[in-house]
């Protein structure tokens, strides 16, 4: 894939060292690292974005009350009432 997009950003001097000498450490590029950081990052947060946490008791009383159907009196009202159309 072509690398096209630009992203520049501003450090102070000991974090710029500290991510140059991890980068060194694992014998990548600054940007690489950068890179390659922010995307594991990005696909963690993304992750778990599209999940509800919740306490295993919260969880079974929402799956109960599922179960229970509401009362839904418009529903029963408009399913009462004449059709508008008969069917042959």
């Amino acid at each position: 894939m072509t690398k096209t997009e630009r992203v520049e950003l501003r450090l102070d001097k000991d974090l710029q060292e500290q991510i140059a000498a991890a980068a060194d450490a694992v014998d990548e590029r600054v940007s690489e690292f950068i890179r390659k950081a922010a995307f594991d990052r990005a696909d963690r947060i993304l992750a778990l974005s599209s999940r509800t946490l919740m306490p295993a008791a919260q969880f079974d009383a929402m799956m109960s009350a599922l179960d229970v159907p509401d009362e839904a009196p418009e529903l029963r009202k408009a399913a009462a009432a004449p059709r508008a159309f008969t069917r042959r």
